[in-house]
């Protein structure tokens, strides 16, 4: 899935102008005025950029375009809540997201970033929002999700309004509960499992002369051969090959850099291995995660600095860049694959 092209240098600065100039009577032909306007929004975006609650919500309503584009189930996204719009009455919200799916299902989703303090904080919304957005959804014969990113742990849900429970004035819901009722698979999640470990191992010249670790620890290493495994088999296949290296990359076993290999004085080779933390004891294959949490793992790398937080709110690329092409008939030789399409529970109950 790609992006489609637009002039934003030029047509959203027009109607960024044209909004602000309603409210503060502008005139096109009146320089001072375009000063102003200047003054205006520059104070504004720094009063923005200030507000990290803002950022990273904009930024997770960025990054969620992208999952859904890269998990390949919908063939049309939409930013839903831009531009102008008029109502008769104030009983609609706008969501976030007009999406249509690969099967012809048209969705209003709107999405939210959640950073929840433990496992039994709970996700609150006013009912009267939810309905607003459920009033929209049915004029536009639509149906309404709501898409939560519990960004501690990264995590993404899927629910329909019923999903969440109510009381007199919010509705709620927790991270367990969520999960149960959680309809990501319908637009593409998978959990993805193989063997442990996933290496790759970057092999040298075994003659290069340049290659001779010096008295100070240094050595010129150039990359002659690179090799992916599995559980110890070697991986050949290219299709295999690329989806093991995406799922070390992002899925989330914990990697480690393993001594460099020392033969006769030279740096051969070097290793990096990745592993579960905590293994299961009970079955060979496990966990790296879902495909959702992989694709904004990816796009956290282009978005998110650890120290500086977040110093972008959108990336140049398009979702395919982000996505791992694993074919539906997948049978790997060397890589195999365990693949969950977790289904939710709508009858599932339980006191939150």
């Amino acid at each position: 899935m790609k992006r489609l092209p637009r002039e934003p240098e030029t047509f959203d600065a027009l109607e960024l102008y044209a909004a602000l100039a309603r409210q503060q009577g502008y005139r096109i032909d009146i320089p001072e005025d375009l000063e102003a306007f200047q003054r205006q929004v520059s104070t504004s975006l720094k009063a923005t950029l200030a507000n990290p609650n803002i950022l990273h919500g904009k930024r997770v309503e960025a990054m969620f375009a992208h999952v859904l584009g890269a998990l390949g189930e919908c063939k049309y996204i939409k930013q839903e809540d831009g531009g102008a719009s008029f109502s008769s009455s104030d009983e609609f919200l706008v969501p976030d997201y007009r999406v249509v799916t690969n099967t012809g299902d048209l969705l209003l989703i709107e999405v939210k970033n959640f950073h929840m303090k433990d496992f039994g904080s709970r996700y609150t919304i006013t009912r009267s929002y939810l309905a607003r957005l459920a009033s929209y959804a049915e004029m536009n014969r639509a149906k309404l999700k709501i898409a939560i990113y519990f960004s501690r742990i990264n995590q993404w849900v899927l629910l329909s309004p019923e999903a969440f429970l109510v009381d007199s004035r919010r509705a709620y819901i927790d991270l367990p509960y969520a999960m149960a009722r959680n309809e990501f698979s319908h637009l593409g999640d998978r959990m993805i499992a193989t063997l442990p470990p996933l290496s790759i191992e970057f092999i040298g010249d075994a003659e290069d002369e340049r290659a001779i670790v010096q008295e100070d620890g240094t050595a010129v290493f150039t990359i002659r051969e690179i090799k992916m495994y599995c559980a110890g088999k070697l991986i050949t296949d290219e299709i295999e090959r690329k989806i093991a290296f995406y799922l070390m990359r992002y899925g989330k076993w914990d990697q480690t850099e393993m001594p460099a290999n020392i033969v006769n004085g030279r740096l051969v080779s070097m290793d990096f291995v990745s592993r579960p933390e905590e293994p299961s004891e009970e079955q060979q294959f496990q966990i790296l995660g879902n495909l959702s949490s992989m694709v904004s793992a990816a796009f956290r790398e282009l978005t998110i600095d650890e120290e500086a937080g977040v110093f972008a709110l959108d990336v140049k690329y398009d979702p395919q860049m982000f996505s791992v092409e694993i074919p539906k008939d997948y049978k790997g030789s060397a890589l195999p694959l365990w693949q969950f399409v977790l289904q939710p529970n709508f009858d599932f109950q339980v006191t939150v």
